[in-house]
């Protein structure tokens, strides 16, 4: 491995074949980024209306942000709950797969990662704060938020530092050497940081945008005007985010060594013919949101604009999982190097519990919900 200093894997064989292993962590990701991009950009989007229920003069648009901004609110805590624990299994496969840089990585910054459990105590008490105090605490609730919303993006600016750190084993040495293995080390010389962060933040935003048109969908009932509020609202800020994301997600592109990018022009690969895919999903899903948002409020159209974009997020995250592979090949190292022991028991097991959680997850949701129409 061009004599670097990367560990030998964990003497544990991987309990699955190499296929299983990434289709789980595909599969758990996946529910994982979806929750925790609605979270960040709930919290975000909940920030935006608190301040502008503010600011604006008209009384019933005040008055219909501030009622976003608490149903966001009472919302967020649950969102922080389920992308902490849709966490949990991913990161295990990831280990699983990538341990020996992902534990090096993580040593490398130790001490700034350990800290992300701190900040997201501090955030996950801030939506607490602001749902139970909210009239209260009703001239500085936005304050709770706004604590919350910083926490949150940082936690995000962490895990993109270590995850850009265990794909490029090439700067561990000069690292540990530079900073005397202090555990201070923050990858901010990494060429992709930046745009790969804000394109991160950015599919929050959007993901929220689609939550809240999903809002407005189930609002059309009760309250029309509120409903064409929340979902035009919800499509604004997806459509935002998804136009800034064309610009951010150049950036990225050419940020990548070139001989790494190339995967996605290859025909010799899958990547392109996912990569395309991916973005026509996305230009599809926008196109159906804004036509239910603006021109035929349809349930239809915006189920399908979401199915659409769910789907591009899907292909983009195997597209993720390959580029790093792509940095990995590198230094010398293949994903087929990972020794493996199938145990059909453990992953019956491993599907079992999902499945079992799953269920649970979707009777406490059901619930929840019947409680909360009660009362």
């Amino acid at each position: 491995m061009h004599d670097l200093p990367i560990p030998r894997p964990d003497p544990i064989a991987t309990p699955g074949d190499i296929g299983l292993i990434l289709f789980l962590l595909y599969l758990t990701f996946f529910l994982h980024i979806v929750i925790m991009n609605g979270m960040l950009g709930s919290l975000f989007l909940a920030t935006v209306s608190e301040l502008l229920s503010r600011l604006v003069g008209d009384g019933s648009s005040r008055t219909r942000h501030e009622h976003l901004a608490e149903k966001l609110g009472h919302i967020i805590p649950f969102m922080i709950s389920l992308t902490v624990t849709f966490g949990i299994a991913p990161l295990l496969f990831v280990q699983g797969l990538y341990g020996q840089f992902f534990y090096t990585s993580s040593v490398l910054m130790a001490w700034v990662w350990l800290s992300v459990i701190l900040l997201i105590i501090i955030g996950y008490y801030g939506v607490y704060l602001y749902t139970r105090g909210f009239e209260r605490y009703r001239n500085r609730r936005y304050v709770f938020l706004t604590v919350s919303l910083v926490m949150f993006a940082v936690v995000a600016f962490i895990y993109v530092n270590n995850l850009t750190l265990m794909q490029t084993p090439q700067k561990w040495l000069d690292i540990y050497t530079r900073t005397g293995g202090s555990g201070w080390h923050w990858n901010i010389d990494e060429a992709t940081l930046l745009p790969r962060y804000l394109h991160f933040t950015l599919s929050a935003v959007a993901v929220a945008g689609l939550f809240v048109v999903v809002l407005g969908l189930r609002a059309r009932h009760a309250d029309e005007a509120t409903a064409t509020f929340m979902m035009r609202w919800g499509a604004w800020w997806f459509l935002a985010a998804s136009v800034l994301q064309t610009g951010v997600g150049i950036w990225f592109f050419y940020s990548i060594p070139e001989h790494l990018r190339a995967i996605f022009w290859s025909e010799e690969g899958a990547a392109r013919t996912i990569f395309v895919s991916a973005h026509v999903l996305f230009v599809a899903g926008a196109a159906f949101v804004l036509l239910a948002a603006f021109r035929k409020p349809s349930p239809f159209f915006a189920w399908t604009g979401i199915a659409a974009t769910l789907a591009g997020i899907a292909m983009k995250i195997i597209n993720r999982d390959q580029l790093r592979q792509a940095y990995l090949r590198d230094a010398d190292w293949t994903v087929e190097q990972v020794r493996t022991q199938p145990q059909t028991d453990v992953i019956t097991i491993f599907f079992v519990v999902l499945l079992l959680g799953s269920g649970v997850l979707v009777w406490a949701i059901r619930k929840y919900r019947r409680e909360v129409k009660s009362s």
